[in-house]
């Protein structure tokens, strides 16, 4: 009973900090900490959205082709690194929190539109995609 009730209770604090990742966010409370391995890869996944602003308007541009992160449609350098980015968070995601802060940032890391939108989307268009091929062949 007691290992239920501890479960319970750390499950109910990691929501609560999770919840208050995302006001924290958009003020840009969340900065970079490199003390930790969520940390690191968050200053990495932030360094590659830095390197992926060249290609903004490209991207802009293939997201209002609708469904998933406009990298995703793009080839060569810009789909390289809007991947790399995305394996980053992915591995932020599956990393173990060292505190608190790790936990924001992972929960800010569930919130990208990358994490969200991504695997989901790809797939449905993957489907699509497969299915109008199929419809056209026959």
């Amino acid at each position: 009973m007691t290992l239920e009730l501890n479960r319970r209770r750390a499950l109910l604090a990691g929501a609560a900090v999770a919840a208050a990742a995302g006001p924290a966010a958009a003020a840009g409370v969340l900065s970079p900490k490199g003390d930790t391995t969520i940390g690191r890869l968050w200053a990495e996944a932030e360094t590659l959205r830095g390197k992926l602003d060249v290609y903004a308007a490209e991207i802009a541009a293939a997201e209002r082709q609708g469904g998933i992160p406009g990298w995703m449609r793009l080839s060569g350098e810009a789909n390289a690194l809007g991947e790399a980015r995305y394996q980053t968070l992915v591995r932020m995601l599956k990393a173990t929190p060292a505190g608190a802060d790790d936990v924001r940032l992972v929960a800010r890391a569930a919130q990208e539109g990358d994490i969200v939108n991504g695997p989901r989307s790809w797939a449905a268009m993957q489907t699509a995609t497969a299915l109008e091929g199929l419809v056209r062949s026959v």
